[in-house]
C-alpha cells in the first residue's frame, strides 16, 4: 500500500471521516510522517496511518477529531479500494 503524494491538493472543508487525508505537523519527524489517513473512527478520536515522503506507510496512531478538523482535508481515498497484501 502506498500513497502518491503528488496527487494531493486541498480540498472542501468537511467533517473528519474515514479516507481523509491531512498533512501531519509538528511532532517527531522520524520516521518522517507526512500525511495521515484516516482509517476508522471511535466516539471522540480519528485512528491514522502515517506516510512518508514517498507514499510508505511508517507510523500509526490516533487523534481527537476537533485536532483533526483543524488541518485541511488534502486528500481523499476510497478505503474499500484498499489493499493490503502479506510479504
Amino acid at each position: 500500500m502506498k500513497l502518491n503524494p503528488d496527487t494531493l491538493r486541498a480540498l472542501e472543508a468537511q467533517d473528519v471521516l474515514p479516507g481523509n487525508i491531512y498533512p501531519a505537523k509538528g511532532g517527531r519527524k522520524s520516521p518522517g510522517t507526512e500525511y495521515w489517513l484516516v482509517v476508522a473512527l471511535t466516539a471522540n478520536s480519528a485512528v491514522c496511518l502515517g506516510f512518508d515522503a514517498g507514499g510508505d506507510v511508517v507510523s500509526a496512531t490516533t487523534y481527537l477529531k476537533g485536532a483533526m478538523r483543524e488541518r485541511p482535508v488534502i486528500g481523499r481515498v476510497d478505503l474499500n479500494k484498499m489493499t493490503l497484501e502479506t510479504l
